[in-house]
């Protein structure tokens, strides 16, 4: 089941009323999220499972709808308080890509990738054409810290400036690379830092 494809109402229905048909294979928009949660033994486990990973789909739409069409400029602190629910949780690292308008506000938010616990392969090239399909103006990347460290390593810091150069190329910005603890307790801003 692609819990992505399914709208709001029918995601709080299984939330709600969980059926008693369990899917075999879930699919989300967080590409890991199904990965998190383990595969079930039991029924009750599966039910559980199923929930879990809709309530998640659920959770993530709501938060990415409350900053999508706001100006980050002005609301930093809202970009935060999005991460640290997108990326509650997450065992892997992964990276997310927030697109944005002229004005800076928020278009969409994608995950570009995933990775283990400890990296993530990234590649420009991907980044460049997803501005271009959005039309975007500039972007906010943003990739959890598992470790619960956010100190920008040094391959953080060579990451953004490679990512920075390519879209440099077709005119658009970087605004900031945000690194997240996925116990939720911290948020490093690289731009607040001086890092970009």
């Amino acid at each position: 089941m692609n819990l992505a494809m399914l709208d709001r109402s029918e995601l709080e229905s299984i939330v709600l009323d969980p059926p008693a048909a369990v899917p075999e294979h879930l699919i989300c928009s967080d590409n890991t999220i199904a990965e998190y949660i383990p595969q079930p033994v039991t029924l009750r486990q599966g039910r559980l499972r199923h929930v879990l990973a809709a309530a998640h789909e659920l959770l993530t739409r709501i938060a990415a709808d409350s900053v999508r069409g706001k100006v980050l400029i002005n609301a930093p602190a809202e970009l935060k308080n999005f991460l640290r629910v997108y990326f509650a949780g997450a065992e892997r690292e992964s990276f997310v890509v927030v697109y944005l308008d002229a004005t800076h506000r928020v278009i969409e938010v994608e995950e570009l990738f995933a990775g283990t616990i400890s990296e993530t392969r990234v590649y420009p090239r991907e980044i460049v054409k997803r501005v271009l399909h959005f039309n975007a103006a500039a972007i906010c990347c943003a990739h959890p810290h598992p470790s619960g460290c956010t100190e920008p390593s040094r391959a953080d810091e060579h990451l953004t400036a490679t990512i920075k150069a390519a879209l440099a190329l077709v005119d658009v910005r970087v605004i900031d690379h945000m690194i997240v603890a996925t116990n939720g307790t911290a948020v490093t801003s690289m731009a607040e830092r001086g890092l970009m």
